[in-house]
């Protein structure tokens, strides 16, 4: 028997799949139309070395010997193997395109199955763990073929790269605060260790007992559908407080934290509230000292102010915001709508360690 074909003799589109998965550091093994293996690449040596790889080899023949190393996660072909290798064999003959998530001893796969009308087909498999799919895509939809799930970990790649870049801090957390992923500057947030810290390597906590306290109670309403989004407010060792906007994930039971690091850049903060609102210096303060977790008499007191002064200051601010057609009405509105400015100052400036 020759030897197996190489990636460039591959026919296309069989050539462009291969090729793609084998960028991304997914396993490949095309059969003929007579179901002989005629290329394998390395990842596929490596995950399931169970035979040499001949030409000779047939997609039944790699069954047995998956089946008899112990190799093959499937727990009906394990009991009927004769069975499910029959039924295996009439769906990839019938089925221009599967695609299905398989459990192996080594973890789950994305597996995608797709035939030519010459009769030659192509496995392809993409670790969901190494290839940092796992968190975005979990149960039934996670069967989105293995080609979109390359395009989809570009893009993805290319988010974070982008998210790297800003000075927002965003983080993808479990209803339980375990650390999913998190951008550059959340990193840096967390190696600070002023306000919140990561100090399991698990699970993300405020520093203060209280603070930490309500993390967890906005993680767990808005991860599990409760409320659509929520803020805390973490103290650090000093400065204003650290705001943590909490907002549902696109997977059910996670959470998104985006960081308005107040205190680093409160004038910036300011100065888009008056360019925005048409706010005094007074007003757009006040407004910056709510969003950052303060009450009106916490407030007042750093500022030395009355509280007449402060509740005057503040009244003034709801007005403008009225005057520009806001929905914003009451304190807690104020808040969010501060932490949102916040957020985008912070995107625009860069970061700032």
């Amino acid at each position: 028997m020759s030897e197996l074909a190489s990636l460039h003799d591959l026919p296309a589109p069989i050539s462009e799949v291969a090729r793609a998965a084998d960028d991304a550091g997914g396993s490949v093994i095309v059969f003929n139309k007579d179901d002989h293996v005629i290329f394998v690449n390395i990842e596929q040596r490596k995950i399931m070395p169970c035979c040499e790889y001949k030409r000779s080899d047939t997609y039944s023949s790699l069954f047995w010997s998956l089946l008899e190393k112990g190799m093959n996660g499937n727990s009906v072909a394990k009991k009927d193997p004769e069975l499910w290798l029959r039924r295996a064999i009439g769906a990839r003959q019938n089925s221009a395109n599967m695609d299905f998530v398989n459990s192996y001893p080594w973890g789950k796969m994305l597996v995608s199955h797709y035939r030519c009308e010459d009769g030659t087909s192509i496995q392809a498999r993409l670790n969901m763990t190494s290839a940092g799919l796992e968190h975005y895509f979990q149960g039934p939809e996670a069967n989105l073929g293995v080609t979109r799930a390359i395009r989809l970990r570009r893009e993805i790649r290319a988010l974070e790269g982008v998210l790297d870049s800003l000075g927002l801090a965003v983080a993808l957390v479990d209803r339980n605060g375990a650390l999913l992923h998190a951008n550059v500057s959340f990193h840096d947030v967390l190696d600070a260790q002023d306000g919140l810290v990561n100090l399991t390597g698990t699970l993300l906590s405020a520093t203060d007992q209280l603070d930490n306290m309500v993390l967890h109670q906005a993680l767990g309403h808005v991860a599990d559908g409760l409320v659509p989004r929520a803020y805390a407010p973490i103290r650090r060792r000093s400065g204003d407080p650290l705001v943590l906007a909490v907002s549902a994930g696109t997977t059910p039971g996670t959470a998104i934290l985006a960081a308005a690091r107040f205190g680093e850049d409160m004038g910036e903060v300011c100065t888009a509230l008056r360019e925005a609102f048409g706010l005094s210096a007074a007003e757009s303060e006040v407004m910056a000292g709510v969003g950052s977790g303060q009450t009106l008499a916490e407030y007042a007191g750093s500022r030395q102010l009355s509280m007449h002064s402060a509740y005057r200051y503040i009244d003034r601010a709801k007005k403008r915001l009225v005057e520009k057609h806001s929905s914003v009405v009451d304190l807690p509105g104020i808040a969010s709508l501060v932490t949102g400015i916040a957020a985008v100052t912070r995107a625009q400036g860069g970061r700032k360690l």
